[in-house]
């Protein structure tokens, strides 16, 4: 069982399929994600077209699979298709035109937008340690980690000010 090189499969996909049209992108290999097979990463330009950025392939669900490399390259033209869309039309989503390219590409009529890989046992239970509270209802919860910007978050309930505390730490520090 090896990890293929999907940064050469993608350029043979690029050409085989795009005429080398998505551009030169990094192609990595996630070991965080665990149900999705893969994920196309695009950000908005200065002009506010959407620009390709990376493609994500999850390490652990492929792994789990014996890296089998019929579905690892299926799930690379399926984000392939989303990066180029991104592209070529400044379009994102699992459109017509996605369905359209994908069904033209694998030769299969089917509704292209998931997978039905076993992913059974991969992903772990994570601890929630943040607690959340609504400053304005008695709502309250827990996540597994921090917010990246904790301020300005809103209850959906009431509309009042969300804070946030780690409880992992010894003392636990407040973060509203």
């Amino acid at each position: 069982m090896f990890r293929p090189d999907i940064k050469t499969m993608f350029v043979q996909l690029n050409d085989k399929h795009f005429n080398g049209e998505i551009p030169n992108i990094p192609i990595v290999w996630n070991t965080r994600m665990t149900t999705t097979a893969g994920y196309c990463r695009y950000k908005r330009g200065r002009d506010r077209t959407l620009v390709p950025t990376k493609i994500d392939m999850s390490d652990k669900l492929f792994r789990h699979l014996d890296y089998d490399l019929s579905k690892i390259e299926r799930t690379m033209v399926h984000e392939m298709v989303h990066a180029y869309l991104v592209h070529k039309y400044n379009e994102k989503g699992h459109t017509a035109r996605f369905q359209r390219m994908m069904t033209n590409i694998t030769g299969e009529y089917k509704n292209h937008r998931c997978h039905s890989y076993d992913t059974v046992g991969i992903k772990r239970k994570q601890e929630k340690k943040v607690k959340w509270e609504c400053s304005g209802c008695p709502a309250e919860g827990w996540k597994v980690r921090m917010p990246k910007r904790p301020n300005g978050h809103i209850c959906r309930a009431c509309r009042g000010r969300v804070s946030f505390m780690d409880m992992s730490r010894e003392t636990s520090s407040k973060i509203f």
